[in-house]
């Protein structure tokens, strides 16, 4: 479980750095975003993934060290 934690925390750093790409792509900040239409087009959504993914890293860290006790 402490693996799968640790593999999820770097997907979820890169779903927030292309929400906040997408977001300064948004401004015209940056270049523009490769993703141009559909669903992955929203940094709403990349947001969203990165939240969720730190969440259930923190969850499974958390549950790892809750069995270690026992």
């Amino acid at each position: 479980m402490a693996g799968l934690a640790a593999l999820i925390t770097p997907a979820s750093v890169m779903a927030l750095v292309l929400a906040l790409w997408k977001l300064a792509a948004d401004l015209r900040f940056t270049a523009e975003f490769p993703i141009g239409d559909g669903l992955f087009s929203h940094w709403q959504i990349w947001m969203a993934a990165g939240i969720s993914l730190q969440s259930c890293a923190i969850v499974l860290s958390r549950y790892e060290k809750r069995e270690d006790r026992f």
